[in-house]
């Protein structure tokens, strides 16, 4: 049987990892526990690897597969929210779990993957794709399905600044952010809401600023798709429309692609020294920030070439 291609593109505004919907049927999936820890890239245009097979140690039927992969893109998107913005010069989202509702009052969605603590780290601005987990297609239910959640554990973005001192000093921000609790960063489990924030001058780390209670985007959703912050563990949830056919033929690619052109959004305010579309910051504190992440988040699923 050929599995027919499902093509599914929305507009996002947070963090990066969001999807969204479309009317296509076809096949979604990946395997469940990565292989400790974030995945590398590869470099040739194939995805990086992290563990395959089967979810919560389900025995693994053999037949066809589904290879969840991710990756960026800086092409040109125009924003209309009257915000300043930038795109990262990095930018890497963790990715912890994806489910699947037939509704949004569905009480129990099918789990394609859950990585725990041993997340996929997906970098978005290279545009380089990474595999986020595999799954064998018979192990997952048929169904048609209307909405999707992602879990992430944490974020690091870089992104220029100007700091005001005195004196005025042009540089920029390597940040990282725990959005879930248990997210280990650098090897040490954090809670949801731990950041560190390191301000780099020509490369050399300038000051650093490390705590509790990040502030989160003002923008929690945007053309549909919404970011659940409410528990520990942070979700973004997004509709989409998904066939699972556990009897297809062949494997199958699900392409996620994340745009983050000019994707750090912040509004500037008029304070002494301050530009405008430059995120100025102060020792103390920076320029509101509206939302980072996505701006579209576009999904394939087509047979394995």
């Amino acid at each position: 049987m050929r599995s027919p291609i499902v093509c599914i593109a929305f507009v996002a505004s947070l963090l990066p990892l969001v999807a969204c919907g479309g009317s296509s049927a076809g096949v979604v999936d990946g395997p469940s526990s990565s292989s400790g820890g974030a995945s590398s890239s590869s470099s040739g245009g194939g995805a990086s690897s992290s563990s395959g097979g089967s979810s919560s140690g389900e025995p693994d039927p053999g037949g066809p597969r589904v290879r969840v992969i991710m990756s960026g893109t800086t092409a040109s998107f125009t924003h209309a929210d009257g915000f300043a913005g930038e795109t990262p010069t990095r930018e890497i989202v963790a990715v912890k779990s994806l489910r699947l509702y037939r509704s949004p009052g569905d009480a129990q969605p099918v789990k394609i993957f859950d990585h725990g603590a041993s997340t996929v780290e997906v970098e978005l601005v290279s545009a380089k794709p990474t595999l986020v987990a595999e799954r064998a297609v018979k192990n997952l239910p048929a169904g048609v399905f209307t909405m999707a959640k992602v879990g992430v554990a944490y974020v690091r973005y870089s992104v220029a600044a100007t700091m005001h001192g005195p004196p005025v000093v042009p540089g920029g921000y390597d940040n990282v952010q725990a959005l879930s609790d248990g997210a280990v960063i650098d090897g040490v489990s954090r809670k949801k809401g731990y950041f560190k924030y390191t301000f780099v001058v020509g490369g050399t780390p300038a000051g650093t600023r490390e705590g509790e209670n990040a502030p989160t985007p003002v923008a929690t959703a945007t053309g549909g798709i919404g970011m659940d912050m409410s528990g520990p563990e942070t979700f973004y949830v997004f509709p989409v429309q998904v066939a699972i056919d556990p009897n297809v033929a062949v494997d199958q690619v699900a392409k996620f692609v994340v745009n983050v052109f000019e994707s750090f959004r912040w509004q500037d305010q008029s304070m002494p020294g301050y530009a405008t579309k430059v995120f100025d910051t102060t020792p103390s504190g920076f320029e509101p920030i509206m939302a980072f992440g996505a701006n579209t988040f576009a999904l394939t699923i087509t047979p394995k070439q």
